[in-house]
Protein backbone atom coordinates (compact mmCIF):
# COMPACT_ATOMS: atom_id res chain seq x y z
CA UNK A 1 0.00 0.00 0.00
CA UNK A 2 1.13 3.87 -0.70
CA UNK A 3 1.67 5.34 2.30
CA UNK A 4 0.21 9.15 1.49
CA UNK A 5 2.55 11.12 3.94
CA UNK A 6 5.73 10.27 2.68
CA UNK A 7 4.47 8.79 -0.98
CA UNK A 8 6.64 5.69 -0.52
CA UNK A 9 4.89 2.44 -1.41
CA UNK A 10 6.40 -0.31 0.21
CA UNK A 11 10.22 0.10 0.78
CA UNK A 12 10.67 1.72 -3.04
CA UNK A 13 11.50 5.44 -3.58
CA UNK A 14 8.43 7.87 -3.74
CA UNK A 15 8.48 8.66 -7.40
CA UNK A 16 6.26 11.89 -9.06
CA UNK A 17 2.83 11.63 -9.08
CA UNK A 18 0.52 11.10 -12.18
CA UNK A 19 -1.46 13.76 -13.04
CA UNK A 20 -5.23 12.71 -13.40
CA UNK A 21 -7.87 13.35 -15.42
CA UNK A 22 -9.88 16.45 -14.83
CA UNK A 23 -13.03 17.04 -16.30
CA UNK A 24 -12.17 19.66 -18.90
CA UNK A 25 -8.44 18.41 -19.17
CA UNK A 26 -6.29 17.90 -22.25
CA UNK A 27 -9.63 19.52 -24.87
CA UNK A 28 -7.00 18.55 -27.43
CA UNK A 29 -5.42 15.19 -25.77
CA UNK A 30 -6.14 12.02 -25.21
CA UNK A 31 -6.94 10.04 -21.96
CA UNK A 32 -4.80 6.91 -21.05
CA UNK A 33 -6.62 4.55 -18.75
CA UNK A 34 -4.73 2.54 -16.77
CA UNK A 35 -5.45 -1.27 -16.37
CA UNK A 36 -3.72 -3.69 -14.07
CA UNK A 37 0.19 -3.25 -13.28
CA UNK A 38 0.07 -0.10 -14.62
CA UNK A 39 -3.05 1.53 -12.81
CA UNK A 40 -0.84 0.34 -9.55
CA UNK A 41 2.12 2.01 -10.22
CA UNK A 42 0.66 4.96 -11.22
CA UNK A 43 -1.54 5.00 -7.89
CA UNK A 44 -4.70 6.68 -10.60
CA UNK A 45 -7.31 5.27 -12.90
CA UNK A 46 -6.49 7.72 -16.12
CA UNK A 47 -4.48 10.24 -16.84
CA UNK A 48 -4.57 12.81 -19.67
CA UNK A 49 -2.11 13.43 -21.91
CA UNK A 50 -1.09 16.93 -24.53
CA UNK A 51 -1.82 15.99 -28.15
CA UNK A 52 -2.26 19.05 -30.85
CA UNK A 53 -1.61 16.79 -33.84
CA UNK A 54 -1.32 13.24 -34.83
CA UNK A 55 1.66 11.67 -33.21
CA UNK A 56 3.45 7.97 -33.55
CA UNK A 57 3.49 5.73 -30.62
CA UNK A 58 7.26 6.22 -30.56
CA UNK A 59 6.39 10.31 -30.48
CA UNK A 60 3.61 9.40 -27.45
CA UNK A 61 5.88 7.42 -25.28
CA UNK A 62 7.92 10.64 -23.82
CA UNK A 63 4.85 12.37 -23.59
CA UNK A 64 3.03 9.94 -21.51
CA UNK A 65 5.91 9.28 -19.41
CA UNK A 66 5.97 13.13 -18.76
CA UNK A 67 2.71 12.83 -17.77
CA UNK A 68 3.35 9.94 -15.30
CA UNK A 69 6.97 9.33 -14.29
CA UNK A 70 5.90 6.27 -11.77
CA UNK A 71 5.58 4.44 -15.50
CA UNK A 72 9.14 5.09 -16.79
CA UNK A 73 11.06 1.63 -16.21
CA UNK A 74 8.83 -0.58 -15.27
CA UNK A 75 6.15 0.12 -18.25
CA UNK A 76 7.85 2.62 -20.54
CA UNK A 77 11.17 2.61 -22.07
CA UNK A 78 12.30 5.99 -22.69
CA UNK A 79 15.89 5.14 -24.59
CA UNK A 80 13.36 2.68 -26.85
CA UNK A 81 10.36 5.36 -27.05
CA UNK A 82 8.63 2.45 -26.77
CA UNK A 83 6.51 0.31 -24.32
CA UNK A 84 7.95 -2.70 -22.17
CA UNK A 85 7.64 -6.18 -23.72
CA UNK A 86 4.55 -7.33 -22.18
CA UNK A 87 2.27 -4.31 -22.33
CA UNK A 88 0.19 -2.97 -25.07
CA UNK A 89 -1.72 0.22 -26.38
CA UNK A 90 -5.81 0.13 -27.10
CA UNK A 91 -7.06 2.62 -29.05
CA UNK A 92 -10.87 3.49 -28.67
CA UNK A 93 -11.61 -0.28 -27.85
CA UNK A 94 -11.08 -1.32 -31.36
CA UNK A 95 -7.22 -1.32 -32.52
CA UNK A 96 -4.23 -2.80 -30.66
CA UNK A 97 -1.62 -0.20 -31.78
CA UNK A 98 1.17 -3.04 -31.79
CA UNK A 99 3.76 -0.86 -34.05
CA UNK A 100 5.56 2.25 -32.58
CA UNK A 101 4.71 3.92 -36.01
CA UNK A 102 0.90 3.80 -35.37
CA UNK A 103 -0.86 6.87 -34.85
CA UNK A 104 -2.64 8.27 -32.13
CA UNK A 105 -4.98 11.06 -32.43
CA UNK A 106 -6.11 13.82 -30.48
CA UNK A 107 -9.57 12.96 -28.78
CA UNK A 108 -8.01 8.66 -28.47
CA UNK A 109 -9.25 7.34 -25.53
CA UNK A 110 -6.34 4.67 -24.90
CA UNK A 111 -6.29 1.90 -22.72
CA UNK A 112 -2.65 0.93 -21.04
CA UNK A 113 -2.77 -3.08 -20.20
CA UNK A 114 -0.27 -5.67 -19.78
CA UNK A 115 -1.03 -8.54 -22.66
CA UNK A 116 0.69 -11.12 -20.47
CA UNK A 117 -1.93 -13.19 -18.66
CA UNK A 118 -1.52 -15.67 -15.47
CA UNK A 119 -3.15 -18.68 -14.56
Amino acid sequence: MRDTATGRHGDRPALSPCLPVAPSSAPHGCHVELLGPARLLAGIKEIAVSLDCERTVREFVPALAECCPALVGPVLDLERRALVDGYVLNRNGRDFLADADAIVRPGDRLLLLSSAAGG
